[in-house]
C-alpha cells in the first residue's frame, strides 16, 4: 500500500497550537477544497463551542490557509465581544421590566 504525506492542523483550547506532516498508509478521508473544511469549522463551533480537532490537508499550502483561517475566525469571535462588552454599561441600574407587574400597576392607580 502506498503511503501518502499529508499535513495536519491541531486546534486545541481554540488555538492552532500545531502544523505537522505525517505518513498515511489508510485512506483517509479529506475534505476536497478549504470551504468543505471551514464549513466543518465553523459546525463544529456551533454544535459544541469550540473548534478543537485535528484536521487534514493534503498540501502544505492548504494547511497554512486553514490555520489562518482558524486563527481568524476566534479573533473575530474575540472582536464581537468585545464590542459587546465596551458597549455595555456595568454601572448602570438593571432595567429588567416585568410586563406583568406593570399591569398590575396600572389596574391599582
Amino acid at each position: 500500500m502506498e503511503r501518502e504525506i499529508l499535513f495536519r492542523v491541531v486546534v486545541q483550547h481554540n488555538l492552532v497550537t500545531t502544523l505537522e506532516t505525517f505518513e498515511s498508509e489508510q485512506n483517509m478521508e479529506i475534505p476536497a477544497d478549504n470551504l468543505a473544511v471551514t464549513l466543518l469549522l465553523a459546525s463544529k463551533f456551533r454544535d459544541s463551542g469550540n473548534i478543537d480537532g485535528s484536521y487534514v490537508f493534503r498540501s502544505i499550502h492548504s494547511a497554512k490557509d486553514f490555520a489562518l483561517v482558524a486563527l481568524d475566525f476566534i479573533k473575530k469571535l474575540i472582536e464581537k465581544s468585545e464590542k459587546g462588552l465596551e458597549t455595555h454599561n456595568f454601572y448602570s441600574e438593571p432595567t429588567w421590566l416585568n410586563p406583568s407587574l406593570k399591569k398590575k400597576q396600572e389596574l391599582s392607580h
